[in-house]
């Protein structure tokens, strides 16, 4: 399964906090607005899907937390990639745009 868009800035921000939501630490004005957020953002929406899906799991094998090396792995991992799209450069196009077939001069 492969997230459906490229995660906007917004976006990455909300990823670096999904844990601290899912877990039930964010204040619960910041809560509600993660909640809107992945309901409207099919990246996000994946994300979280994903993380709950692995998070379940753990709980399933009797471990509250992965081990603290996962832990780490996976803070590193999210950072870069975080990071990674941050450095991405955004296509823009500067060209003049064209006048409509409607809009006859």
């Amino acid at each position: 399964m492969t997230v459906p868009t490229r995660p906007s800035p917004r976006c990455r921000a909300l990823l670096l906090e999904l844990s601290r939501y899912l877990d039930g630490e964010l204040t619960p004005a910041r809560r509600r607005m993660v909640e809107r957020h992945i309901k409207t953002c099919a990246c996000c929406g994946t994300m979280a899907a994903r993380l709950r899906r692995t998070v379940a799991a753990w709980r399933v094998e009797g471990k509250r937390q992965p081990p603290r090396a996962v832990m780490l792995r996976a803070a590193k991992r999210i950072r870069a990639l975080v990071e990674r799209e941050r450095r991405r450069p955004i296509a823009i196009d500067l060209r003049r745009p064209r006048a409509s077939a409607s809009v006859r001069r």
